[in-house]
């Protein structure tokens, strides 16, 4: 009986050392989950994800606001300081592939928008294969489609596909084509397709340019500066001016 007891208890301060380790109470935390087949780093989307929704239901809505949803890109953007006097939201969650966008559009884009800026697909473009890049614009363009059915007072903008530091020429043969395809969706619904993978955000060979960004995949200060150049003319309050959808 006292050897059982003793085997109970070392069982019992195993299964407490794995647990404090797990939720990283000591040290090992992150081994014993890479062990377990644990993704951390998806772990870490989903609940930066679902605090990021959180603060969206819990932001009061200005009326004719421009809102602007996407990924990193548009998660980083400093939108009160690029916009002045403008109403704006920023509904980016960082990582997002175009599928979760998608999921969550209708829900993150309140009724009362009178300006919807996209970034869209970026994720899907980097990650995914040349089959899946190629699939890419019809899957925008599905999106387009459904804002046009489910908000037709809104004005759309799309912003076009940044490029990335140091690609290589097939790379940038890529991104071009995709972008191409992007605009000509956009052209097709009636949304304003804004091109960005161009000087000075995009450098001689088609990268992105080191003066204009932060790392290799995101804008710095200055890029902001010129991405918000860009667009601020289709952010006015009314839609006088917008084409016809």
């Amino acid at each position: 009986m006292n050897l059982r007891r003793s085997i109970l208890l070392a069982c019992g301060a195993l299964l407490a050392l794995v647990a404090a380790a797990w939720f990283d109470l000591v040290p090992g935390g992150w081994r014993l989950r890479r062990l377990a087949g644990f993704d951390e780093a998806a772990a870490r989307y989903e609940r930066d994800r679902a605090a990021r929704r959180a603060a969206f239901r819990a932001e009061p809505v200005p009326p004719e606001c421009a809102v602007f949803l996407g990924s990193s890109t548009i998660e980083r953007w400093d939108l009160a300081r690029f916009f002045p006097g403008v109403a704006v939201l920023n509904r980016g969650i960082g990582n997002e592939p175009l599928a979760e966008l998608d999921a969550r559009l209708l829900e993150d884009l309140p009724e009362s928008a009178q300006v919807a800026v996209l970034y869209a697909g970026s994720v899907d473009f980097r990650r995914g294969s040349p089959e899946a890049q190629a699939s890419l614009p019809d899957s925008v363009d599905r999106l387009l489609a459904r804002l046009s059915w489910e908000r037709p007072r809104c004005r759309v903008v799309l912003l076009g596909l940044l490029p990335e530091r140091d690609m290589p020429p097939e790379r940038v043969e890529a991104l071009a084509r995709t972008n191409a395809h992007l605009a000509a969706h956009a052209e097709a619904r009636g949304a304003i397709f804004v091109a960005t993978a161009l000087s000075p955000l995009a450098n001689a060979g088609g990268s992105l340019s080191e003066d204009f960004s932060s790392d290799a995949l995101h804008l710095s200060d200055e890029g902001y500066a010129q991405l918000s150049r860009w667009t601020l003319p289709f952010l006015a309050a009314t839609n006088e001016h917008a084409p016809p959808r």
